[in-house]
């Protein structure tokens, strides 16, 4: 190649060059965006999964307390039951004394005269035992009617305490219903919709990041291909500055071997020479030989 092919070929390969610039921009742009968009997104994330932590700590304390009302429930039933096991007991023993009449008073008040008779009143042996006996059988039937007034009043207690127990039961169960649909309705619905609005973000992060990835290969090659062609232009400078320097030489080279002829005639033929053409004589020893 002469020096103009070289030139030329120089002034193309700087136009490579300044369009691949252009291009790496371009691309590096590209990149920037899309990590910005990527990382964006993933802020994004973060913040609903903070979110989400919250929640599930939301949740973890509606659970708590959904958890101790249900211990409270489990109590009370087995409560509950006893109460209905002594009830169902007492109510058969009371059945073995429905022919007994809670009349307690008058016994009570038989008792009294019966014993103040025996205290008070000297009586034959025929009316003293039949008083006895019959004190005896008064005695009995009073002990039955306390048994059958006091199983009568603990059952009235028993079935006031299992009314409030099966009160407090169904409170406990109301609580507890009411505690899951608030927890459904304030933390497993909301946690839903962020879960899946954490996929949605997470699936559009990686496209970002996908084509970050692919950009990024791109530049990766567009990067290797500038690094090849600036040695070229490199390369291609050298070996047209050594030309020119060549051809410098070669004219300079010419113009002394000009100027020296000229000396040489001017001073065969007796005319002053010029210091720069003495000069060129004496430094390539012309000089003696043609004085």
């Amino acid at each position: 190649m002469n020096i103009t092919e070289l030139e030329n070929r120089l002034h193309e390969l700087r136009e490579k060059l300044r369009r691949l610039n252009l291009e790496i921009s371009e691309k590096q742009s590209e990149t920037d965006q899309y990590i910005s968009k990527r990382d964006s997104i993933h802020l994004e994330i973060k913040n609903l999964s903070e979110e989400l932590k919250k929640l599930n700590r939301e949740r973890d304390e509606y659970q708590i307390r959904i958890d101790k009302l249900r211990e409270q429930l489990e109590e009370k039933k087995k409560i509950l039951e006893e109460k209905r096991t002594l009830y169902f007991e007492i109510k058969q023993e009371l059945k073995t004394l429905k022919n007994v009449r809670e009349n307690i008073e008058e016994i009570e008040e038989r008792l009294k005269k019966l014993d103040w008779i025996l205290q008070t009143k000297p009586l034959p042996k025929d009316d003293e035992k039949r008083i006895c006996n019959e004190v005896e059988r008064l005695q009995s039937e009073l002990q039955s009617a306390r048994k059958k007034r006091e199983y009568s009043s603990k059952l009235q207690d028993l079935d006031i305490e299992i009314k409030n127990l099966k009160e407090e039961i169904q409170k406990i169960r109301e609580e507890i219903g009411k505690g899951r649909e608030e927890m459904l309705t304030k933390i497993l619905e909301p946690k839903t919709l962020l879960k899946e609005k954490i996929k949605m973000l997470k699936e559009k992060a990686d496209q970002w990041h996908n084509k970050y990835l692919e950009v990024k290969s791109k530049l990766q090659m567009l990067e290797a291909e500038k690094i090849l062609l600036t040695s070229q232009i490199i390369d291609l400078q050298n070996t047209i500055k050594k030309y020119r320097e060549e051809e410098n030489s070669k004219k300079v080279l010419e113009l002394k071997e000009r100027l020296k002829h000229q000396a040489k005639a001017k001073l065969i033929s007796g005319k002053k020479l010029s210091f720069e053409e003495l000069k060129i004589l004496i430094e390539d020893d012309e000089w003696h030989s043609l004085a």
